[in-house]
């Protein structure tokens, strides 16, 4: 078997330096494939990381949003049992260097949430929906919706 191997490379003639050189070639092919391809994937992700922060973002915006909504007692004194705003649409709402649209909308009266500590007798609950959207960078967009119990006197 050796002396197969050395016939057919002829080692004793000492022209090896071709093989080596092919050998080497092949190798820095091989490296360069494996550091395209580490590249590559370098970039998907942080472009996936990028549009994850864009993403909770518009969610951090729309989230504010609804907490402006539901908290703001100017909305709930001039609503009654209309919309916020009066007709279709939205407001818009400034959430540092965005912006979040907004929408009250009346749902119905009843009986005050259980464990809300109020006589039924002299409370009643009005429930309104709370529908907002909030963007982030580069067109992200994050819609969310929640349900509000107003305490108010029969």
């Amino acid at each position: 078997m050796q002396t197969l191997i050395r016939k057919l490379w002829n080692f004793n003639s000492g022209n090896n330096r071709g093989v080596i050189l092919i050998l080497s070639l092949w190798m820095l092919l091989l490296l360069s494939i494996l550091g395209a391809f580490a590249i590559s994937t370098s970039i998907t992700e942080i472009g996936i990381a990028g549009n994850y922060r864009n993403a909770e973002t518009a969610f951090n915006t729309a989230d504010a949003t609804v907490e402006y909504a539901e908290t703001d007692a100017a909305i709930y004194s001039s609503i009654g049992i209309g919309s916020w705003p009066a007709g279709p649409g939205t407001t818009a709402v400034a959430v540092g260097s965005n912006t979040g649209q907004a929408r009250v909308e009346y749902m119905a009266s009843g009986l005050p949430p259980v464990g809300s500590g109020v006589d039924v007798s002299y409370f009643q609950a009005n429930y309104y929906a709370v529908l907002a959207t909030g963007t982030g960078p580069n067109s992200a967009e994050s819609s969310l919706e929640s349900q509000v119990a107003k305490i108010v006197p029969k």
